[in-house]
């Protein structure tokens, strides 16, 4: 689990972002969660993320995003203080910018702070201040304090821009890694997507129905279909119980993923 002092380090959401790669897709903003800023014991954070649930909807053009965080501090004997920041990368290929955003702690709405910060490409740490050297991104931050006898419950509710190709293909994902950053395992998180204008068949599964030969669709949505609960046609939801993001491959990311539109033959 990854971070350092206030002012100075930031580790991404759930765990510790992975690098950004230079490719021909506009990526999907307000994938990544809170990182914990000050109050370490070593590379972790003395607060414990002991629960997550985060609803999705998944529209056309962007997505709805609804977060609810159970925290719990194992400090003793005194709060704990820590700056929570929802990152916002800035590359070349942005759809837009996070909007609509709105931060709730124990229910009562609390304003963000917008502050600039960037990713180390090579560690993927994240800092505040400037870099030329990193890729840049917005910090919306909060301050939070974490009691020593009881949980504390963030909410986060905010729309971003999808990805997109130039294959026609739409995207959205939303980074479970950064959680590492916080103290311990994650004891569940709960996945629930709507498809807004969508259907299940346009998601693109690799062990679903393959629209065209699989080696035209260059991206997949994941986890594979077999491990998401079909509620409705347009509704799916998904748990994971007792994971370390840091180290878990296939508890560090959800990624919804359409098929790639062919041109007419």
């Amino acid at each position: 689990m990854s971070i350092q002092q206030v002012l100075l380090l930031a580790a991404i959401f759930s765990s510790a972002a992975t690098p950004l790669s230079a490719n021909d897709a506009s990526i999907n903003l307000g994938a990544h969660g809170p990182e914990p800023v000050g109050e370490f014991q070593g590379e972790e954070s003395v607060v414990r993320m002991v629960s997550e649930k985060i609803d999705i909807i998944f529209g056309k053009q962007e997505t709805q995003v609804h977060c609810r965080f159970v925290f719990r501090s194992s400090k003793v004997g005194a709060n704990a203080v820590q700056m929570l920041g929802f990152p916002d990368f800035h590359t070349e290929g942005d759809t837009g910018t996070i909007h609509s955003m709105i931060s709730r702690v124990d229910g009562k709405e609390v304003a963000s702070k917008k502050l600039r910060g960037w990713q180390d490409l090579e560690t993927s740490k994240c800092h505040l201040g400037t870099s030329p050297e990193g890729a840049a991104a917005d910090f919306y931050t909060i301050t939070v304090t974490f009691p020593p006898d009881r949980d504390v419950i963030v909410e986060r509710e905010y729309k971003a821009s999808n990805g997109r190709s130039v294959m026609g293909d739409t995207f959205f994902s939303y980074t479970t890694r950064t959680g590492a950053s916080w103290k311990g395992f994650i004891e569940k998180a709960e996945f629930h997507v709507t498809l807004d204008g969508w259907k299940l068949e346009d998601l693109a599964f690799e062990d679903g129905e393959q629209r065209f030969d699989p080696r035209l669709q260059r991206k997949y949505a994941s986890p594979n279909l077999s491990e998401w609960t079909v509620e409705a046609p347009n509704k799916l939801s998904l748990v994971w119980k007792n994971f370390e993001p840091a180290v878990h491959q296939s508890r560090q990311n959800i990624h919804l993923q359409t098929w790639c539109v062919l041109p007419q033959q």
